[in-house]
């Protein structure tokens, strides 16, 4: 399995313009599990107001895709 840590750069709060940048990505049995952890991490090194206004997502990658 691949997985793909996503970034969705918002241009506010309402998150309906957004620019998504591939940040990372991992293969193997415990790749969502690594995704997780590194998201966690660096969603809670935000500030609260760039937290409302971007996301990380950790998203399963199909093999095309990947």
């Amino acid at each position: 399995m691949t997985v793909a840590l996503l970034l969705y750069l918002c241009a506010d709060a309402t998150r309906t313009n957004c620019q998504v940048v591939r940040v990372e990505s991992w293969y193997g049995p415990h790749a969502y599990e690594r995704c997780v952890d590194v998201m966690l991490g660096v969603s809670n090194a935000m500030t609260a107001t760039n937290r409302g206004r971007h996301r990380f997502v950790c998203e399963i990658m199909d093999e095309e895709a990947a």
